[in-house]
């Protein structure tokens, strides 16, 4: 101001530190310049932002000013920080073999101090996911833990010296592990990871109160074990799971040999040296029966969602379900199966994609219950599609034939052209041809 008077200076701490927590620790630390009010601000603001060694000139001058800042801030006795950022470019010093030691010290010196903890590498191509040394965190403060582009090589990862913890979330990472544990944990988010074809993770967190599952490459759906405070579960299983049938079985075709179904060879574990399922029970789908809000979609080849109908557990809490075309095939067989399994299923979504109807020669899992629906409670079933064809007609004569009034049922055409809308309808008949 024209008056030399400095107003932001003159601003209450609180305030500086929330505009301060939104900058790199860099231009955090640099404010000390500004003016004497500011020497020691930096040493309070509660969050850490690392964005990268881009424009140090060298990695080595970057390393030393994490090393020095993380010394100053996360040793002593002082109040735990509310977060801390690691968020690096492609071409930052995460990317440099020699300092993959420097990010797991890093971790390990943040970790005791921090609430939340955020590490984060663009992966691009073919980049390998940086390895972290070890895997047995201990922190009495960490509430939640943010992994991209990091790789898990032991058979256990044991969140157990955490307390705190509730949410977990892995993208874009090589998760090579059999076994999760934590006591705490109620939130967890695998999303676009690597994960072992030849066994599956074993997940049995008894406080988890939410499960996504995106779009995992390679790998094999997790085993899940008890979940019983599970109220929220999203599970999208694209074109690279590792649990299709060349065979083109709705159930495994039990291939003895892995050049005639890769996928069902190590269905239940490597033959050779890795571990054993149980044949006569669910992989999956009872893991999941005490969620209120379910969202299962999957690639038409997917095989394990439909197997496990076989032994389909009772629903007993869902409310809102989505599937997509996977509950299609078998006439259908899946979609009975839920809507006999789910007693007091409130809405259910089917999301169709573009094409053909499902065709599978295979025969149904399921073994429907006659042709009543077990819940009384259904208001809504939202059919979502591109074009209203022969695959949406056979939908509704199933629907009626398994008691739901056809002015329950809502169509929503999309035509699949972005801007162009959509059209809602209700139905009110058919006709047989």
């Amino acid at each position: 101001m024209a008056s030399g008077e400095d107003r932001i200076s003159a601003l209450p701490e609180d305030i500086l530190h929330h505009v301060l927590r939104l900058l790199p620790a860099h231009e955090v630390v640099r404010t000390c310049l500004l003016a004497r009010r500011w020497r020691g601000v930096w040493r309070s603001v509660p969050t850490l932002r690392f964005t990268g060694a881009k424009g140090w000139g060298s990695a080595d001058m970057f390393a030393q000013f994490v090393d020095h800042l993380l010394h100053l801030r996360c040793e002593g006795d002082g109040p735990p920080l509310d977060s801390c950022d690691f968020d690096f470019d492609s071409d930052g010093i995460m990317l440099l073999p020699a300092k993959e030691w420097h990010a797991s010290n890093w971790l390990w010196k943040a970790l005791p101090r921090v609430r939340a903890l955020r590490l984060r590498l663009r992966i691009v191509d073919e980049q390998e996911a940086l390895p972290l040394s070890y895997m047995h965190l201990f922190s009495q403060h960490l509430t939640r833990l943010e992994l991209v582009g990091v790789s898990f090589n032991n058979s256990v990862a044991d969140f157990s010296g955490c307390p705190a913890l509730v949410e977990l979330s892995m993208d874009t990472c090589d998760v090579f592990m059999k076994q999760l544990l934590s006591p705490s944990l109620k939130h967890l988010r695998i999303a676009r990871c690597y994960i072992s074809d030849r066994y599956r993770i074993l997940i049995s967190l008894p406080n988890l109160v939410s499960l996504e599952l995106i779009e995992c490459h390679r790998g094999r759906v997790p085993l899940l074990g008890s979940l019983p405070r599970l109220a929220r579960a999203v599970v999208v299983l694209n074109e690279h799971c590792a649990d299709q049938c060349s065979q083109d079985q709705l159930d495994s075709c039990g291939a003895e040999r892995r050049d005639i179904c890769y996928g069902c060879y190590y269905y239940y574990g490597d033959p050779a040296h890795g571990p054993h399922y149980d044949r006569n029970d669910c992989i999956f789908l009872k893991g999941l029966s005490e969620a209120r809000d379910l969202e299962l979609s999957a690639n038409s080849d997917v095989v394990v969602f439909n197997r496990d109908l076989k032994w389909c557990p009772t629903f007993t809490k869902l409310k809102t379900l989505l599937l997509n075309d996977w509950c299609l095939a078998a006439d259908h067989n899946a979609l009975i199966c839920f809507l006999q399994h789910s007693p007091i299923l409130e809405k259910l979504t089917l999301q169709l994609s573009k094409g053909p109807p499902y065709v599978t020669e295979a025969e149904g899992i399921y073994k429907p219950l006659g042709q009543s629906v077990a819940s009384n409670c259904l208001k809504i079933v939202e059919i979502k599609c591109e074009n209203v064809d022969n695959k949406v007609h056979k939908i509704l004569k199933i629907l009626a034939t398994y008691g739901i009034h056809l002015e329950q049922i809502s169509v929503q055409q999309t035509s699949g052209i972005p801007g162009s809308g959509c059209f809602n309808f209700v139905c009110t008949g058919f006709s047989e041809n």
